[in-house]
């Protein structure tokens, strides 16, 4: 376990994997797994990170899927594309795996993605699913893997025409070093970049390898790459998605600001645009600038929950309860039957309405994460909120004992106590 020593000092590894698992930091988890040396491992501890890992990549899986299929309605292709061949690669059940792969053919510019989207969710449940649904018909196991150019075609497809004809014309090298990129191989993608010729290096290479570039944290040379790819291709949306990233990340606010604003002058990305300035005057406390650029990005069809979420947050904040309210019953319902999003069920909670729809929530989102205390500990405040004080003490008990809660949530627990008494 030499690997694993470097990364985590004298630590034991597995330990360490279980208190991923415990912080639902999935990302980390399936990465730190992929490296574990588990050849002298006991079986019992290898079926344990089997198990791990599985679940991260299902978590991942689903979270790529949501956003892939809201890329898909609101038009994004790209955007759909990068995430659902995220999803595509973290899969770890037939049934998810089938339903990215369904969704990614079906981004090839021509298709409608409401239909696509449709096909998709007949093959299982989304996100959220209780364990009342029925389940999906197993998926028909492939034959054998496909091999890279069988995953390069399928890539490939997802493209609109003329883009794939770009990709394709820019050189076995380039689409090479594609391919690794968009599977997460981003070291072996960057060698394969380094081979590419000097006079093949047009405006989509240093598009994508400015996007591993920045990946990797590699800021200058990444901006470098991204700004030439822009200039020569305008339309690309995620090259631009990864310098505004970029920009963000390095703190950069006033560039960051001014290539938004000039890019919504130049009519393009304009829900991104504006959901972004969004976040930028949020950031910087300025509360009616970021609602007015939030409003301007939803009327321009941005759906990106997180962008949803922020406005309500904002309208809440401001004492505009009505239009919070309305924008958190935008996110998506939970589950089959179509309870409630937990984080509208939540709202209610804080003012005392919709207590019974609010329950269900949040008895459905335990369901789906039996080891969050967060939703024990909202089922025990709708029992205080109705005035069942008895129904509460159990949960309240069952978290006081429990350890380790963030700081916020234990405050919580502990005031839900004093209100029991």
């Amino acid at each position: 376990m030499s690997l694993f020593k470097s990364l985590f000092g004298k630590s034991d590894p597995v330990a360490e994997l279980g208190r991923l698992y415990e912080r639902r930091e999935w990302a980390a988890l399936l990465s730190a797994a992929k490296r574990l040396e588990r050849a002298g491992l006991p079986t019992e501890i290898q079926e344990q990170v089997a198990g791990w890992e599985g679940e991260a990549g299902d978590r991942l899986a689903q979270l790529n899927l949501d956003e892939g299929e809201i890329a898909l309605r609101t038009g994004n292709r790209l955007k759909a594309r990068d995430h659902l061949q995220l999803a595509v690669g973290q899969a770890r059940t037939a049934v998810l795996r089938e339903r990215a792969e369904l969704l990614l053919a079906g981004v090839d510019g021509g298709g409608s993605p409401v239909v696509v989207a449709a096909a998709a969710d007949a093959a299982g449940c989304g996100s959220g699913c209780g364990t009342t649904c029925a389940p999906a018909p197993p998926a028909e196991p492939d034959d054998e893997e496909l091999d890279a150019t069988g995953r390069l075609e399928l890539l490939l497809a997802t493209l609109p025409g003329d883009l794939a004809a770009s990709y394709v014309a820019a050189g076995e090298e380039f689409l090479q070093g594609w391919l690794a990129a968009q599977e997460g191989d981003d070291q072996r993608a960057l060698a394969l970049f380094a081979a590419v010729p000097e006079r093949q290096q047009t405006g989509l290479f240093r598009a994508e390898r400015g996007v591993v570039l920045a990946r990797n944290e590699q800021a200058a040379a990444a901006e470098a790459d991204l700004r030439a790819a822009l200039t020569e291709f305008p339309d690309l949306f995620h090259p631009f998605d990864a310098l505004v990233t970029l920009l963000a990340v390095t703190h950069r606010h006033d560039e960051l600001e001014a290539l938004l604003r000039q890019t919504l002058a130049e009519g393009r990305f304009a829900g991104y645009c504006w959901a972004r300035l969004a976040q930028l005057e949020a950031g910087r406390g300025n509360v009616a600038a970021a609602l007015a650029a939030g409003d301007q990005a939803l009327i321009e069809g941005e759906l990106d929950p997180a962008t949803v979420l922020m406005c309500a947050e904002l309208q809440e904040y401001e004492g505009r309860h009505a239009e919070a309210e309305a924008l958190f019953a935008r996110l998506p319902s939970g589950g089959c039957g179509g309870g409630a999003h937990p984080l509208l069920a939540e709202f209610w909670l804080r003012h005392g309405k919709n207590l019974d729809r609010a329950l269900e929530s949040f008895k459905g989102a335990l369901r789906h994460e039996l080891d969050n205390p967060r939703w024990l500990l909202r089922i025990a405040q709708v029992y205080i909120a109705k005035g069942w004080k008895k129904d509460a003490a159990g949960p309240i008990e069952s978290l006081l004992q429990r350890g380790g809660l963030p700081d916020g949530l234990a405050s919580e627990v502990r005031a839900a106590a004093e209100a029991i008494k």
